[in-house]
């Protein structure tokens, strides 16, 4: 059997691409806070996680389900958990470590402690496959203290168990390709990101549109009412000459009504004048008729 682990990025990075197209990439989930008192199955807590490639990774302390792309898969935060017996005078006897009852079991008994400390330190989350766990199955029964995980399938060739001097290589090209997994996410996020600003701003061109539109309408209809307003100003400019040339003809008139009325106060005082004189004279000539008379 012929075993061609020497693959060259570009190549995995093709294969990738051709299973996993970017425009479908699914980026990782958010991971489920699980509870900690309760747990989905006492027998898993505290069971330490072999991933068969690297070795103990650390104990079970509480996982949650995803699936992706018609997988389903687990993600596990796993850490350290030891149960300690507190006594009378406060010294902490270890009881169970690394899932494993220690010999101070079988010298105590329960009422020699006072209480008991459970101590759990978290380290980290691995996520895997459900299909992957080897023996998830017996775990859960109580009937294995060890969780094995087959992270890269490294017991389930076609062709049988890989061998052991093949195991690094796969595992560093799994590794690879779960970092180039993990960039695609990245720049999977960065292109939602993107999509996203695109969309606010083709709504905000969109509503800029609108209000241009909006601005377009206005400008035609002050343009009309400007127009109307210039017709205006025409039609009193030309009125404003006729009535200019009225008022000039109409001031014309005024000052020959005014020296028509002057000549007509001149001869009007001239004929009072004379009718004066003409009564003075009659009045003289009627007195010396009188006069004759007598």
């Amino acid at each position: 059997m012929s075993w061609d682990l020497y693959l060259r990025p570009d190549e995995i990075i093709s294969e990738i691409r051709k299973r996993y197209p970017t425009e479908k990439v699914i980026g990782p989930p958010s991971r489920p806070i699980a509870p900690r008192v309760t747990f989905a199955n006492e027998y898993l807590y505290g069971v330490l996680i072999y991933i068969y490639g690297e070795g103990v990774k650390g104990q079970y302390l509480r996982h949650g389900y995803f699936d992706r792309e018609g997988q389903r898969y687990w993600s596990i935060e796993y850490g350290w958990v030891s149960l300690y017996g507190r006594l009378e005078d406060g010294t902490k006897i270890p009881l169970v470590m690394l899932g494993v009852p220690t010999r101070f079991v079988f010298d105590y008994k329960p009422r020699d402690f006072r209480g008991f400390i459970l101590e759990e330190i978290p380290i980290g989350y691995l996520e895997c496959m459900e299909r992957q766990m080897i023996n998830v199955d017996r775990v859960m029964r109580g009937e294995d203290p060890v969780l094995i995980i087959d992270k890269y399938d490294l017991l389930r060739g076609d062709g049988g168990p890989v061998p052991s001097e093949f195991i690094d290589r796969i595992k560093e090209q799994q590794e690879l390709i779960e970092t180039l997994q993990k960039t695609l996410w990245e720049y999977e996020k960065v292109i939602n990101d993107y999509k996203t600003n695109i969309a606010v701003l083709q709504a905000r061109v969109a509503k800029l549109q609108e209000l241009v539109t909006g601005y377009e309408n206005r400008l035609v209809k002050l343009a009309t009412e400007v127009t109307g307003i210039q017709q205006e100003l025409i039609r009193l400019r030309e009125e404003i000459v006729v009535r200019g040339t009225e008022a000039e003809a109409l001031e014309e008139a005024r000052r020959r009504l005014r020296d028509l009325a002057d000549e007509l106060t001149e001869v009007t005082k001239d004929v009072a004048d004379w009718i004066t004189q003409l009564n003075r004279t009659l009045k003289f000539r009627k007195a010396e008729m009188e006069s004759e008379k007598k």
